[in-house]
């Protein structure tokens, strides 16, 4: 039936109400109850709503007896509070009736729960102070029905009310109580109201552990189990409810403290077992506190004697119904942390403990496949580390070890060595049967275990780097190559750690002094390509050992190049040989020729791919650049230049022959590989330039690359971009590009990629507006210009006036920043780079651009007033730069125009910030916005003038009517008042942004 397209009227009678139950009414359907929850609130209004609500709860059907109480609730919710004493009365008196009634004559868990809620509703919404509900509810249970409460024998507690109560009622007195606790817990004690139904808990939770004191202590059948699951559940609610609240009221805790013995009597229930480990784990992880020390022993003990040989035989046999088991010692150790640490004479607590850890990594399976638990054991394991930690290097250097320093040690390299086994690879049959949700838990095991081993490290130091290394020779021996690819792994996580160490270098050198890199290479031996993987990742990552050790080069080298030709390892071993030759840079010098033959023979084969093909360009670039004299790098650059030249000139007969995608392929993979050459010529930032060059640096004689053979070169290079002639607009090819450019920028002396200047002022000028990654070619034209701007730099004004030109007809094209806001902020960018030493191209008395110049700074102001963060970003430093100019390293005529300028964009300016500080700016800008303001404030004398004008303009966004003629006086006196003030301008800003946008009570003193 189609509820939603029904026609049901307004009930008007309890047949009515019962007959709209019994037709909408479908179990499951969230739809038709809110329907029906709808129409039985429409009836509310009436002032019937009260006395039909209580009739529906003597219907026969279960049905209308659950919206009947939920009726109730939102009549409650809704009207509880204009409630007078004698409805209210009545109304208590109805709903406790109805509860005693219905749970005698056994009434389900549906009804009475939400009966439970009903009667929690009414304790928090009426006025009328309840003072004891569950020992009232308990007597009148007791009493077979509603009892006045003034008739309630408060004297006999609720010891006496429940001794007689039978199972039903008893869990319904316990939901009773959960609900008070999950209800109030919801109420935050800032009101008085609130902070009285607070304190009134305190005197609530003597009758809620006398209740579940009673549960707990029913003997063990089926029935009594139900009661004692309630009283675990009600007992672990109240707990969460006096974390927050009881932080210091040990008196209130003491009545939940007491109960501890007898709730962990559930761990010992086959029945309430598993609902026992969970409720005892969630208060160790969330609550550690609440428990004493001999709850904590208490605890131990059970571990030990009872779930310790359940969970043995659990991992033994692989069985899932292990883990929660597992978890709650988990939960137990990282709880204990300190005992479990500095107690190791301790059977139960810190014995037992550690064992069961170690017995979690031993057992079989693999992580994320058939064991969870050693996942979820890294958890225990980064608190001990942690810990150990913590109180190693808080301790005086010239203090004693602690006593327990030896078995720490001594736990934390069984830690390491039982990791390692963990972390083997499966087998080929194994790992195809996985899903991919059990592979990826298998690689964040690894992750999380090699994210431990970094904290063991700081702690075990050597001795655990000795450990893994001699884990990796003796399976090497043994050609266990999956148990190497795991020592491997962990040892490349440690790489970073283990090269800031020198007296690690002899323990490495038995590693790297192996058959290892030998036996990898050769592919005539059946090891698991993972494990080739790891080992060429660990030449990448312990690039820096081998270039202080070349005798282990060759055999390194040779493994990578075998590898590079390999499908599986392609990608990963250029990307090693990247790191590799670009940190041994000089080691290798000797070995040119021959990588410059192994890449030909490369070429040739199915792994030479745009990515592999880049990178070992770039590679072996690195090792021309080790170069010595600067003409000894002419050959072999020519014999890498070639290559990328073969791919032009492939790209260029595609085109010809018309087929598009294979220009463009060949075209920007000659463009990323000539900038992959570019950045392997750079010069190496902790290279020092060798000054004593014999055909070079020589006072008065130029520099070879700005000679004969040099500008040949450079032609080459230069020639490359050709291609782009052929690709169209392929956004791919122009970013390339740039990157080409860009290799030569970082430069401080002539090389071959250092180009012209005119080469990019050209690239830019052969760009337009729909240009694709136009964005990049004026970042590009950014960094010339920042580039040219040092002050050991040449001077450039011819091309930074071509660039500006160029950035001025695209600022003609946009119309608006919001056209394109990655251009816009590019152009933006631009003008910034100019300020100082290039300020002249703008604002000198003879500038070309000068007539253009009022239409580059409205678009700027257009940016600041607009929604696009980046070009708004841009435009705020520029502004900034221009109100407080660095005049030192300006002409004094160009300070006077810039001054001229900013005084007649004053008011704009103004008005500008103003806006977005008003409430059009976003809350994140407002640190941006406020530079610009403070350069105007303690630079312009009539700045206080035009931030008034603005204020009072009718150009002032209309935001919040809290802020009037008086709000906007007082920020301005504060802003003036400030004088710059940085953090306090930025905190003046942010009040007055939130009063604009309405978001604070007043903005006043």
């Amino acid at each position: 039936m189609n509820v939603a397209n029904t026609s049901v009227p307004v009930p008007q009678s309890i047949e009515d109400v019962e007959q709209l139950v019994k037709r909408l009414y479908q179990p499951g359907s969230p739809r038709v109850i809110t329907q029906i929850n709808e129409r039985l609130q429409q009836l509310q209004l009436s002032a019937e709503g009260w006395q039909v609500a209580d009739a529906l709860l003597g219907s026969s059907d279960r049905n209308v007896r659950f919206f009947a109480a939920l009726t109730f609730t939102v009549k409650l919710n809704n009207d509880g509070a204009t409630l007078d004493a004698e409805t209210a009365q009545s109304v208590q008196t109805r709903l406790i009736s109805w509860l005693v009634r219905l749970v005698r004559d056994g009434e389900g868990a549906l009804v009475t729960r939400k009966l439970c809620l009903t009667l929690t509703t009414y304790y928090l919404r009426t006025p009328t102070l309840w003072q004891r509900p569950l020992l009232h509810v308990a007597s009148s249970m007791q009493n077979g029905d509603a009892l006045p409460e003034s008739s309630v024998d408060t004297a006999r507690g609720m010891d006496v009310a429940i001794q007689n109560l039978d199972v039903n009622q008893i869990v319904a007195l316990l939901w009773l109580s959960s609900t008070v606790a999950v209800e109030i817990g919801r109420m935050e004690n800032n009101t008085p109201g609130h902070a009285q139904l607070h304190n009134q808990m305190e005197v609530i939770v003597q009758d809620a552990s006398s209740l579940m004191g009673r549960a707990f202590s029913q003997s063990t059948n089926d029935a009594n189990a139900k009661v004692k699951g309630e009283a675990l559940k009600s007992f672990q609610t109240w707990v969460d409810y006096a974390q927050p609240m009881w932080p210091r009221k040990p008196e209130a805790l003491q009545f939940l403290r007491q109960l501890v013995p007898a709730a962990a009597q559930c761990l010992l229930d086959p029945t309430l077992q598993r609902d026992a480990l969970d409720s005892f784990r969630d208060i160790l992880e969330s609550y550690t506190s609440f428990f004493q020390p001999q709850d904590m022993q208490l605890l131990a003990h059970l571990i030990s004697e009872h779930l310790q040989p359940v969970l043995l035989q659990a991992l033994q046999d692989k069985d899932p119904e292990g883990l929660p088991y597992g978890q709650m010692v988990i939960a137990y150790g990282a709880a204990n942390i300190q005992q479990v640490v500095e107690q190791p004479d301790n059977a139960e607590g810190s014995g037992t403990i550690i064992k069961l850890h170690f017995d979690m990594l031993k057992a079989p399976g693999y992580p994320g496949d058939e064991d969870e638990l050693s996942i979820q054991s890294i958890e225990f394991w980064n608190t001990y580390i942690e810990y150990v930690n913590d109180l190693t290097f808080s301790k005086d250097s010239d203090d004693p070890n602690p006593s327990w320093f030896g078995y720490a040690r001594s736990v934390l390299n069984q830690t390491v060595e039982l990791l390692w086994a963990k972390m083997r690879t499966p087998t080929n049959v194994i790992g195809k049967e996985w899903t991919d949700a059990e592979s990826e838990a298998f690689r964040e095991f690894r992750l999380d275990a090699t994210d431990l081993m970094l904290s063991i490290y700081v702690f075990l130091g050597k001795d655990m780097l000795r450990q893994l290394v001699e884990l990796a020779l003796h399976s090497l021996e043994a050609k266990q190559w999956r148990a190497v690819e795991a020592a491997l792994f962990c040892l490349n996580a440690l790489a970073d750690n283990v090269l800031e160490d020198e007296p690690s270098e002899p323990i490495l050198a038995t590693l790297f002094g192996s058959s290892l890199f030998r036996d990898v290479a050769n592919f005539s031996l059946n090891i698991p390509s993972q494990a080739r993987r790891t080992a060429i990742d660990i030449l990448g990552s312990y690039g820096q050992y081998i270039e202080r050790h070349a005798e282990y080069l060759p055999d390194t080298v040779r493994f990578l190049f075998a590898s590079l030709e390999t499908g599986q390892l392609a990608n990963t071993a250029a990307k090693s040989i990247v790191a590799l030759c670009s940190t041994c840079r000089v080691s290798l010098t000797s070995e040119l020729d021959g990588f410059l033959q192994q890449y030909q023979r490369f070429l040739g084969g199915p792994t030479s791919d745009p990515y592999t093909k880049e990178k070992v360009l770039g590679a072996i670039a690195a090792i021309v650049q080790a170069l010595r004299p600067e003409s000894a790098k002419i050959r072999p650059l020519l014999a890498l230049l070639e290559n990328v030249e073969k791919d032009v000139q492939m790209a260029k007969d595609s085109a010809a022959g018309g087929d598009a995608e294979m220009a463009e392929l060949m075209g920007v993979t000659a463009l990323t590989c000539l900038a992959s050459i570019g950045k392997g010529m750079q010069v190496p930032e902790d290279i020092p330039i060798d000054i004593y060059d014999e055909d070079e640096q020589q006072p008065g004689k130029p520099n070879f690359w700005d000679g004969q053979e040099g500008q040949a070169v450079q032609q080459r290079i230069m020639g490359c971009f050709s291609v782009l002639q052929v690709l169209g607009n392929n956004g791919d090819a122009i970013e390339a590009a740039c990157m080409v450019l860009k290799s030569g920028f970082a430069e401080v002396e002539p090389g071959p990629f250092v180009l012209p200047p005119s080469i990019t002022v050209s690239f830019l000028q052969q760009c337009s507006i729909g240009t694709p990654q136009l964005e990049s070619v004026l970042s590009a034209a950014c960094t010339l210009i920042t580039q040219h701007s040092r002050s050991d730099s040449k001077r450039i004004d011819a091309e930074v006036d071509a660039i500006c030109q160029q950035v001025a007809s695209f600022v003609h094209q946009l119309r608006g920043p919001s056209a394109d806001p990655g251009v816009a902020q590019g152009c933006t960018d631009v003008l910034c780079r100019l300020m100082p030493h290039y300020a002249h191209i703008l604002f000198g008395d003879a500038a070309a651009l000068s007539s253009q110049l009022q239409p580059l700074l409205d678009f700027t102001l257009q940016a600041i007033d607009g929604q696009d963060p980046f070009p708004k970003r841009s435009a705020q430093d520029l502004w900034t730069k221009l109100i407080k100019p660095p005049v030192a390293a300006m002409p004094d005529d160009v300070v006077t125009r810039v001054n001229r300028v900013v005084t007649a964009y004053g008011p704009q300016i103004a008005q500008t910030l103003i806006r977005q500080i008003g409430g059009l700016g976003q809350r994140s800008e407002l640190d941006g916005l406020c530079e610009p303001l403070k350069a105007l404030i303690t630079n312009q004398p009539a700045a206080k003038g035009w931030l008034e004008a603005a204020l009072f303009s009718e150009a002032f966004p209309h935001t919040s009517a809290e802020v009037g003629d008086a709000e906007k006086r007082r920020f301005l006196q504060q802003l003036i008042g400030l004088r710059g003030d940085g953090r306090k301008t930025k905190d003046v800003v942010r009040a007055f942004y939130a009063a604009c946008r309405g978001t604070v009570v007043s903005y006043g003193p």
